[in-house]
């Protein structure tokens, strides 16, 4: 409607010198009414990660930009492997609200960020249906055992049906561990008879979870 609406992060007053205490700092989103005033539409006090959430890199939050019919929320931290997020988040008029469409990871190790960045696009189709004021920036990660029960499945860089395969690969009876559960893909850390790990994405339907 070409009337100017507003997103506000706060904090605490003196949050810079507490130390020990995770303090949120809510996310507000506020549109402009008929009359010219702000309204809150929508409130979240979980989406920015706090101050002290980015380990020894300090404060994660990069910022908040504007995209078309929405806004991406970016942070980033870790110590000697570093991490990335930016959550996409878009309007539905039909719900009237705002869905996450998308969240972009990356980690690499800082001695060797070129070589061994890995990067991952999650869509609305893994999310669900994710509305701005439910959702939360730390991943719904959940350890289980899973095992595999076709010949072979493959691990994937982004877990996207019709998305291009790696070459690793795993064999029937492999062990993994789940790491995070989307709608048809699980994220599994494999360790092999060398101590190695490898970690990707598996189809689900491949994998049979272990009570």
């Amino acid at each position: 409607d070409k009337k100017p609406d507003a997103i506000l992060i706060l904090k605490k007053s003196g949050e810079d010198t507490v130390e020990t205490e995770e303090l949120k700092r809510p996310f507000l989103l506020l549109i402009r009414q008929p009359d010219g005033k702000l309204k809150l539409e929508k409130r979240n006090d979980n989406l920015v990660m706090c101050r002290l959430c980015g380990g020894i890199w300090g404060n994660p939050y990069e910022g908040t930009e504007l995209i078309k019919n929405g806004f991406t929320v970016s942070f980033y931290g870790g110590s000697s492997w570093r991490w990335s997020y930016t959550f996409s988040f878009v309007y539905n008029p039909g719900k009237r609200n705002w869905f996450l469409i998308k969240e972009h990871l990356s980690n690499y190790h800082n001695t060797e960020s070129e070589i061994n960045i890995k990067e991952a696009d999650i869509e609305a189709p893994e999310l669900g249906i994710v509305p701005v004021e439910k959702f939360t920036s730390e991943p719904p990660y959940a350890d289980s055992e899973w095992k595999v029960i076709v010949s072979k499945t493959y691990f994937y860089d982004n877990p996207k049906l019709g998305s291009k395969q790696r070459k690793g690969y795993l064999v029937k009876g492999d062990l993994v561990t789940g790491i995070r559960h989307l709608k048809n893909f699980i994220e599994v850390s494999y360790e092999n008879k060398d101590q190695e790990f490898t970690t990707g994405y598996v189809l689900k339907n491949n994998l049979q979870k272990i009570k």
